[in-house]
Formats: C-alpha cells, sequence, structure tokens
C-alpha cells in the first residue's frame, strides 16, 4: 500500500485529546444520569450508558481515523493504462571520434553523418530534438528543443576536438540519448544512432537492453565503408607505434544489434533510398493517431475507506440518537 499524502497522517495525533474530551464527557454525563434516574435504577443505567458511550465513541474515533487515511491518498494494486502519445522527440547521437574523420566516403564519415542529420531536421519541423556527442565518453550539447538554428550550430561544431576523451563507446551514446528524451514518455520517443560502428569499449548489447526496457527504439546509421580506410593526421594519415598506418572498417553488427534489440532499423548513409526510408519509419512513428503506451499504475483505493467511514458514522448516529427500548 501507499500513499499519495502521507503527511496529513498527522492529523492522526487529535485521536489522543478526542478520546480524553470524550472520557470526559462520559464521566460528566454519568453523574447527570444518576441525579436524573436515581439510586434504585443507577446501576442499570450505568451500565447502558456505558456501553453506548463506548461504542460511540469507538465508531466516532473509527470515522475520523477512516476519513484521514482517505485523505492521504491510500492505493494499492496496478492496472494497465494506455497512455496516449502526441508529438516526436528524437535523440540525435553522433560518433566523433577520430575514426569518423576517415575519408573512405567524401569528404569524411563525419559529414555524411551530419548531411543525414540535416536531411532529418529538416523532415520534421514540429519534432524536437536533442544532440549528444560521443566517443570513449558521451556528453549532450544540447538538451530537447525545437530550436534549429541552435542545433544546426552545434551539428556544425561537431568533431573530434568536442570531446577530450579517446576511444569510442555506442554504450556510453546510447545511455547519454536515453537520458535525454527519459521525462518525455507524453511523446514518441527515438534515437537515432549515426556511428562507424566501432566500439572499443562499453556493452552495446546492454545500451540495447536498457532503450528496448524504456520502450525506445534506437535507429543506427552506419556511416563509412567496409573496405575502410585511413585516418588523417596532422602528418598525414594516423599510424601506429609500429609506424604502420591505422586502418579503420565500418562495422555493422553493433549498430544492427541496437536496431534489432529494440525495435530499430538498421541503415547505411550512402544509400539515398535507405535515408528516405528512415525518415517514412520515423513520420509513421511520430503520428499523433498511433497507439501510445500502456504503463502500470497504482489503484486508489480512498473510495473504501470513504465508505467504511460512511458505514461507522450512521452506526454512531444509531448508537447515540435511536433509543434502547425499556432503558432509554
Amino acid at each position: 500500500m501507499s500513499f499519495s499524502n502521507p503527511e496529513v497522517f498527522w492529523f492522526l495525533l487529535l485521536l489522543a485529546p478526542m478520546g480524553l474530551f470524550l472520557f470526559w464527557a462520559h464521566r460528566r454525563s454519568k453523574g447527570e444520569l444518576l441525579r436524573i434516574g436515581g439510586a434504585w435504577r443507577g446501576h442499570r443505567l450505568h451500565a447502558v450508558h456505558l456501553l453506548k458511550n463506548f461504542l460511540s465513541a469507538i465508531l466516532l474515533l473509527s470515522t475520523f481515523f477512516l476519513l484521514v487515511t482517505a485523505w492521504s491518498g491510500p492505493s494499492w494494486g496496478r492496472a494497465p493504462v494506455e497512455e496516449p502519445q502526441e508529438g516526436l522527440d528524437i535523440a540525435l547521437a553522433i560518433d566523433v571520434s577520430r575514426s569518423m574523420t576517415a575519408t573512405d566516403v567524401l569528404p569524411s564519415r563525419l559529414a555524411q553523418a551530419e548531411d543525414v542529420i540535416q536531411v532529418v531536421l529538416s523532415a520534421f519541423p514540429s519534432a524536437r530534438f536533442s544532440l549528444v556527442a560521443f566517443a570513449g565518453a558521451a556528453v549532450t550539447l544540447t538538451p530537447l528543443t525545437a530550436d534549429r538554428t541552435e542545433l544546426t550550430r552545434w551539428v556544425g561544431e561537431l568533431g573530434p576536438g568536442v570531446l577530450s576523451s579517446t576511444g569510442s563507446d555506442l554504450e556510453a551514446g546510447v545511455d547519454e540519448a536515453l537520458r535525454t528524451v527519459s521525462y518525455s514518455a507524453a511523446r514518441h520517443r527515438a534515437i537515432l544512432v549515426l556511428s562507424d560502428g566501432e566500439s572499443r569499449d562499453g556493452n552495446v548489447l546492454l545500451a540495447a537492453r536498457h532503450a528496448s526496457a524504456m520502450g525506445v527504439a534506437v535507429f543506427t546509421v552506419a556511416v563509412g565503408t567496409l573496405e575502410g580506410g585511413s585516418i588523417p593526421d596532422k602528418d598525414g594519415f594516423l599510424k601506429d607505434s609500429l609506424g604502420f598506418q591505422v586502418q579503420t572498417r565500418r562495422v555493422d553488427t553493433n549498430l544492427k544489434t541496437l536496431a534489432a534489440e529494440t525495435g530499430g532499423r538498421f541503415f547505411v548513409a550512402g544509400d539515398r533510398s535507405a535515408v528516405r526510408q528512415l525518415q517514412d519509419l520515423l513520420s509513421n512513428f511520430g503520428n499523433p493517431a498511433s497507439r501510445g503506451g500502456v504503463s502500470l499504475v497504482a489503484v486508489p483505493r480512498y473510495r473504501v475507506f470513504l465508505m467504511l467511514a460512511f458505514v461507522t458514522l450512521t452506526g454512531f448516529m444509531v448508537v447515540r440518537i435511536v433509543p434502547w427500548k425499556g432503558v432509554f
């Protein structure tokens, strides 16, 4: 059992002074009764008077207790409630690790991802977007907003310099994107991940299960090629400790896992028809006429206590008002 207004239970402290007042009233009425009834009926009258006062006091105090309990908003049990969802919130999670600067697609993987973002931003003018950049860690650049100017400004500044961390952690990116839409359950929610799929840190499957548990679909867009390419560096191309050029290749497995586990879809950025399919899916996903989510909510039970309070109050009135034939 839970209570929406537990603070009202402080009023139950009034039960003690109420009980003392009723006891004082009983003692006072006892003397009055003996004077009216006389000594010859005193014992019988006192016994019945005590019984009536005891019953009425219990019923009155019970009524007060039940009313306070009803006021506290008691609830127990769970019932499924359909939640209508209107509007669309999309978290854009973009990989800004150094591998995204590879030029196996021109002008770069990052530029290709930015083009997809611009297409999505223009396709959904009424949607809200958040922008998350991730590499070895993740950071929210903009929370959910409909301000396209602010979003476009940040998209233009994306690059490895946005984060000081190195590496690539898809789990961190998805979890941060999930956090930005976690409070908007009344709207349709989705995460769009744009990455080459490389993830040397984190657990992609765990991130997918986090999103799935919250009912958020993850759509993934792979950038780059399966053949791969070199990573530009100030002296030409990035080399390993042995002096060989570092090669980076698109990894579809991680991105497909994210999409499959959450009810999303996997796409390849270079395929124009795939980008159109992505727009169509998000359009259907955010349709206000589509079905909302279902959640379990606590069932309010204050009516039970109100009914019981009505019963005890009725009993109090019967005991106090209705005469006991042959005695009162």
